[in-house]
């Protein structure tokens, strides 16, 4: 009899590692894209418009909420309502977790978000100025950043630590699940995301660029030297670029084309 339900138990432990296996060679089998540089590859102008003096923090994602802006701040920090008009902080939410990589506004109080060390990505609520976790996914033992919402997708940037980091950009539909999986090797360090209703942004904490990109063909079109030290946050208005750095202030820029 004991050696029946030792079979058994054998049996089911195989079984779970099967499915285990199974589950991660599917994530992996979607990573069917690598980015590219376009051969139409060109440097964007830019001009600033403004500066703002924001308060010091450990400033990450950055995403458009007409009028104003919201700020994600890593390290224990909360995420900041800025005006956008006059750059000064509004009001501030407490987010899900303690290293908050980006944030972005959805209809009727509803948000996505990132954090860094939770290795989550979240679909969160809005009450009295706290965000409360509905639904998430994990991509351990990779950590989120960025994201971009195009109305139909989410885009998301992961970095995977080992010897040498490696990065994708996860592509999910409204339900969080994944649709594609594209490896970025020609872009140092990416970090926060934008969508401008047709193409998708990317900075570049280490390089100190923004990249342009075809998300139909995956190719890098373009790019501009940031006028922000250590940029990282990324947001599109309708007309102009805002961008900030880990410890700089806010810019808001106009991008010839």
């Amino acid at each position: 009899m004991r050696l029946n339900l030792l079979k058994k138990n054998k049996a089911a432990i195989f079984i779970a590692a099967l499915i285990l296996i199974a589950a991660q060679s599917a994530l992996h089998a979607y990573e069917t894209a690598l980015l590219r540089r376009a051969s139409s590859y060109r440097s964007f102008s830019v001009k600033v418009l403004q500066k703002f003096v924001v308060p010091k923090g450990y400033h990450e994602g950055l995403s458009f909420n007409g009028p104003d802006l919201l700020l994600a701040n890593g390290e224990k920090g909360k995420i900041w309502v800025l005006n956008a008009v006059s750059g000064n902080v509004k009001s501030s939410i407490e987010p899900v977790s303690d290293f908050t990589e980006s944030v972005l506004p959805l209809p009727e109080d509803q948000f996505f978000t990132t954090e860094w060390e939770d290795k989550k990505l979240y679909r969160a609520s809005l009450a009295e100025n706290k965000l409360i976790p509905e639904v998430w996914i994990s991509v351990s033992p990779a950590h989120p950043a960025g994201i971009a919402w195009t109305g139909e997708q989410l885009y998301m940037i992961i970095w995977t630590r080992g010897i040498g980091t490696k990065y994708d950009i996860l592509k999910l539909d409204t339900n969080m699940s994944l649709l594609e999986r594209v490896s970025v090797q020609i872009i140092d360090e990416p970090t926060q995301l934008a969508w401008d209703g047709k193409h998708l942004w990317v900075s570049s904490w280490y390089g100190q660029h923004v990249y342009k990109i075809d998300v139909a063909n995956w190719e890098v079109l373009g790019a501009f030297k940031s006028p922000v030290p250590r940029t990282t946050g990324i947001a599109w208005d309708g007309k102009y670029m805002w961008l900030t750095g880990t410890y700089s202030d806010l810019y808001k820029l106009e991008i010839s084309q």
